[in-house]
């Protein structure tokens, strides 16, 4: 590693003892700094060699800018580029990094070729060559923002940039990275903003590893590509997943080959923040070591890696883009992401990182109160014990060490299991809540005080998570999808290797795949997970009539809103399965209307009221939401373009809603919200359906419901009929 030092020094130095300066290998490039600029001299062998340009926050005065960033944190992937020069300048080009001809000899390149010429991004002029280097002035290039590239600049600007306060502060330079520390100032809207920016250029390897080819049944974070063919000729989509080059060295190739276990070439090394908690640190480790359960199972063992950053050599830098890191973020905001930067030409995973919010340990707590305390005691407190803290952190933290390993979320997992099986703890001891730590599955809501379950997290490592390593990580000598594609067959009879994202959309298109959720049968687990926020309500004042306050959530962990906001969470995760099919559709309705017209009493009694307030308008709110769900365009849609006259159809679900809603002669202040909530939306459902192309199947049914609504109401006057009726039109 070299810094900025005295030049002459410097340079005799590097004459006489190359070795003693560079060690026995050399920094990519040489830096000079000057009052006239920030001099790069490059090494010729490295032109047309390619690049990784990236950056990420150092530090910054305040987490409140405009994209709430904070220290550590990146915006943007990396951008690949391409150095080229001529005589006079210097060139760097942006390649491609979607579509792609991998048969360049074939007699029709030329004519992709003149369609796919590498644009200019960039250029500076030379201002001095030799024999082996370039030497060029990167001033601007290093000490300015580049856009798309720094996470402050352009429309991500936190406010008028202030030039002066732009300046190189320090710039180190390795063999195959170049890293420049650069501070950025600006005039916010309320007040000043100081940012510290990291730009790493990190050499590509020569050689790209080999990409895997991307299969929707297993969920893998993956780069898009668009492949033309001269033979059809035709452009066919195909995506690379992301994952690290995890392969055994040369010499131990055949000792995998024949089923033995063998170290990586390169282990995966994640460095995790000194400013943990101790605590939190031992968790994180375990976290991280998880994974090597998954790895072994396909021949590589001590994998996964952890180190603190005391631990680490002396080189290191958190910043430098050759390290992985576990970072602490001190944040109000509860939240942790794994995020990874890639080779666009593979999606070989070059370096990971896990930002850890401080106050992600709330959020664990709040949701391990809700889902488990009526049966779980070691839940009912706010500073839960050490054993069960530590819990929860390596769980979110193997959590996010997946998504660093390049795995999607998989919503799907959870529905894999019967819901029974989740109260019988011989099942939960050994399968947890769901098949993937990948899920949002959480904390066991189903089980019930007296099914003894002990174990209500999801499994360290799920049976899906095992398999997908496989299916990303196993080392094959030659690339061939075919092999990959059979090991995914044999198991696509198996719920439990299922995969599914969510689309983003208010209702999921697929109601098996739902965050937070458990177990195969919704209405089930629901009316289980609600019992439980029922016991909750009525066991808490005695839970905590030692603390001798009014206010018998004021030591817990959630608060009575929260308790209120996951009974309806409970009810919106039933609301995707109407239409879904015959069977569960009935079932949902049943299910949501009776919580509808009376279920949610328990919110209300007059011991809650004493404490939490007349909580009418928050439950009025929530239901009316609840409402526009169950009667808006997706589900209508849903039901009206799967209908078949013997099975669940629309009419037949709006009939039935209308008896449960308006049955009651002296509805109170609850069903009078749901009625008219009920009309509105579907007197708006006429005027969306315009845009929609199923309008014609759903649209005449509610027309024709409506007016018998108002029939009904015409022959049963009174004022609040009257009301109704006129908002019929």
């Amino acid at each position: 590693m070299m810094r900025i030092a005295n030049n002459k020094l410097r340079l005799l130095l590097l004459l006489l003892f190359p070795t003693l300066l560079w060690g026995n290998s050399a920094p990519m490039f040489h830096i000079r700094q000057n009052a006239k600029g920030c001099f790069v001299e490059i090494p010729k062998r490295l032109i047309n060699r390619d690049f990784l340009l990236a950056a990420r926050v150092m530090t910054v005065s305040s987490p409140n800018n405009k994209v709430k960033l904070y220290a550590g944190q990146r915006l943007y992937d990396p951008v690949w580029i391409r150095l080229k020069y001529d005589k006079e300048q210097l060139y760097l080009l942006r390649p491609d990094s979607k579509n792609l001809c991998e048969d360049t000899t074939h007699l029709s390149y030329p004519a992709y070729a003149r369609n796919a010429i590498t644009p200019i991004a960039e250029s500076w002029k030379i201002e001095q060559e030799t024999d082996s280097s370039i030497v060029v002035n990167w001033s601007k290039f290093l000490s300015e923002p580049i856009e798309g590239v720094d996470p402050f600049g352009g429309k991500t600007s936190p406010g008028r940039s202030l030039p002066q306060l732009n300046k190189i502060l320090q710039v180190d330079v390795h063999e195959k990275n170049l890293e420049v520390s650069v501070q950025y100032g600006f005039e916010g809207t309320t007040q000043p903003f100081l940012t510290t920016i990291r730009k790493s250029l990190l050499l590509l390897p020569e050689q790209p590893m080999q990409p895997r080819i991307h299969d929707a049944r297993v969920g893998y974070d993956n780069i898009p590509k668009r492949k033309f063919n001269f033979d059809t000729p035709s452009i066919a989509a195909e995506n690379y997943i992301t994952r690290f080059r995890i392969v055994p060295s040369p010499k131990d190739v055949r000792s995998y080959l024949q089923g033995k276990q063998v170290k990586p070439q390169q282990p995966i090394v994640f460095y995790i923040d000194d400013a943990f908690p101790p605590l939190w640190k031992k968790a994180i480790r375990k976290g991280i070591l998880d994974w090597n359960k998954a790895f072994e199972e396909i021949g590589f063992k001590e994998v996964m890696q952890a180190k603190t950053y005391a631990e680490a050599g002396p080189e290191f830098d958190p910043n430098d883009i050759r390290f992985n890191c576990f970072r602490y973020v001190v944040s109000d905001f509860p939240n942790a992401m794994g995020k990874h930067w890639v080779d666009p030409r593979s999606g070989e995973i070059l370096q990971a990182d896990v930002l850890f919010h401080s106050n992600v340990i709330a959020l664990l707590r709040k949701w391990y109160f809700l889902q488990t305390s009526a049966y779980h005691p070691a839940a009912r407190t706010k500073t839960l014990p050490d054993d069960i803290t530590a819990q929860l952190i390596r769980y979110a933290a193997a959590h996010e060490i997946g998504h660093c390993l390049g795995l999607e979320h998989n919503f799907k997992a959870s529905y894999a299991y019967n819901t029974e099986d989740l109260r019988r703890p011989e099942f939960t001891e050994r399968y947890g809540t769901t098949p993937s730590i990948m899920d949002y599955a959480r904390f066991n809501y189903v089980a019930q005080p007296g099914d003894d379950v002990r174990y209500v997290l999801p499994p360290l490592l799920g049976v899906y998570d095992r398999y997908a390593i496989r299916i990303g990580y196993a080392y094959l000598s030659r690339e061939n999808t075919r092999t990959v594609a059979g090991w995914i067959d044999e198991k696509q009879n198996d719920p439990m290797y299922h995969c599914g994202r969510m689309a983003p959309s208010t209702i999921p298109t697929d109601p098996t795949v739902q965050t937070s959720d458990l177990g195969n049968d919704p209405v089930a687990s629901a009316t289980y997970g609600i019992r439980n926020l029922q016991q909750i309500l009525t066991q808490l004042p005695e839970w905590n009539k030692k603390r001798l306050t009014d206010n018998p959530f004021e030591e817990m962990p959630a608060t009575y809103t929260d308790l209120q906001q996951a009974y309806f969470d409970h009810l919106e995760r039933v609301i995707p399965f109407i239409g879904f099919s015959d069977e569960v559709s009935g079932k949902a309705v049943e299910f949501l209307w009776k919580e509808l017209l009376g279920g949610y009493n328990f919110l209300r009694t007059d011991a809650v009221c004493k404490y939490a307030g007349n909580p009418t308008e928050a439950i009025i709110k929530a239901q009316k939401t609840i409402i526009e769900k169950m009667f808006g365009r997706i589900i209508a849609e849903r039901i009206s373009s799967n209908e078949t006259p013997a099975g669940f159809t629309y009419a037949h679900y709006l009939e039935v809603s209308a008896n449960y809603l308006f049955t009651d002669k002296t509805p109170d202040i609850f069903t009078r919200h749901l009625q008219e909530s009920y009309l509105q939306t579907l007197q708006s459902l006429l005027t969306e359906a315009r845009t929609s192309s199923f309008s014609v199947l759903f649209s005449p049914t509610v027309s024709e419901h409506l007016t018998r609504i108002r029939e009904q109401l015409t022959t049963n006057p009174s004022t609040w009929n009257n009301y109704l009726k006129n908002k019929i039109q």
